[in-house]
């Protein structure tokens, strides 16, 4: 549910020069900049997000909540975190997880979902130290570096989705994804990756080619997606979604949704082993293929949200 009220479903293919090398960074998330702020607008709950240059700040701030027993959701840099284990020179700071305790010294425990699986997570707590935390939320890495970001929540003015939040997100998702201001996000990003991964054996070299691959199988259906880049998980939001505003048709929506997240699952599942599989090519010539799979479908999903939110936002009860 905070996934749609989001607006968070997306798309992005995003190609980036690193010190260990050219990355490729593929997401199902959207809305990443106003994500917050758009659940906060629609569930009545004030989110913030404080970010500090200073790690001793970041630090004692931490270590403030957590003696008032608060646990505090906090950014990481996932290659950092002891409870990952990842490739060597792995990075990804838009990670996301909960600080909930202190032994007054030297150690936290933080909570976290388990990534060893695909699909639905567990959560589990894990030790880590001070030193480790602070590796972590400070890391410099691309994408996306935590600079120390934590979230705050004021829940004082709650409120359940109301029919009208629910209209208002279908339509931000469905024309952000529909009408993207650049070619490698939406629908159309998606028709630009089943392109450009058709290229990656001339654009990187044979280590780096695998790491990728691998990364591309770790973003679509491990990290923190529910599996199928997030697609299952939007898929139930439109489920419970039709039942608040009695709209049977996103009931149609949510099964091409959730036919788009087992495709995705295909392609991750296709290069879970990349370091060692071998007709490389030809795997890539399938997922480029499966990618054009999505971009039809998923056109056809958005443009159905756009229709419903159109014809039904005109009178909206409150």
């Amino acid at each position: 549910m905070l996934l749609g009220l989001g607006a968070g479903i997306g798309f992005i293919y995003w190609k980036m020069k690193m010190e260990q090398g050219t990355y490729v960074f593929i997401g199902g998330r959207g809305n990443n900049k106003n994500f917050f702020d758009d659940i906060g607008k629609r569930t009545g709950v004030k989110i913030s997000t404080l970010a500090t240059a200073s790690a001793t700040k970041a630090e004692a701030s931490l270590l403030e909540k957590l003696g008032k027993e608060e646990p505090v959701m906090v950014f990481g840099d996932m290659g950092f975190l002891p409870w990952f284990d990842l490739p060597k020179d792995y990075h990804f700071g838009g990670h996301t997880f909960v600080v909930c305790g202190f032994d007054g010294k030297t150690t936290a425990m933080a909570s976290d979902m388990d990534q060893k699986a695909p699909g639905l997570k567990k959560g589990f707590y894990h030790e880590i130290s001070l030193e480790q935390l602070r590796r972590a939320r400070g890391s410099i890495y691309k994408p996306f570096p935590p600079k120390n970001a934590c979230l705050e929540f004021d829940f004082a003015k709650y409120h359940d989705p109301l029919p009208r939040d629910i209209f208002s997100t279908l339509k931000q998702a469905a024309d952000s994804q529909l009408n993207p201001p650049i070619k490698n996000i939406g629908t159309k990003g998606v028709r630009y990756a089943a392109s450009e991964i058709l290229k990656w054996p001339q654009m990187f070299e044979d280590t780096e080619l695998r790491m990728n691959l691998f990364t591309l199988f770790i973003y679509v259906e491990i990290g923190g997606t529910g599996g199928g880049c997030f697609r299952y998980m939007y898929s139930r939001f439109l489920k419970e979604a039709a039942k608040i505003v009695d709209e049977s048709s996103l009931e149609e929506v949510s099964a091409l949704f959730d036919r788009s997240g087992k495709i995705f699952t295909e392609i991750g599942l296709m290069f879970e082993r990349a370091e060692e599989m071998k007709d490389v090519d030809g795997s890539l010539g399938v997922a480029s293929e499966k990618f054009l799979e999505i971009a039809e479908i998923e056109d056809d999903a958005y443009n159905q949200l756009a229709k419903i939110s159109d014809t039904q936002s005109r009178d909206i009860p409150n």
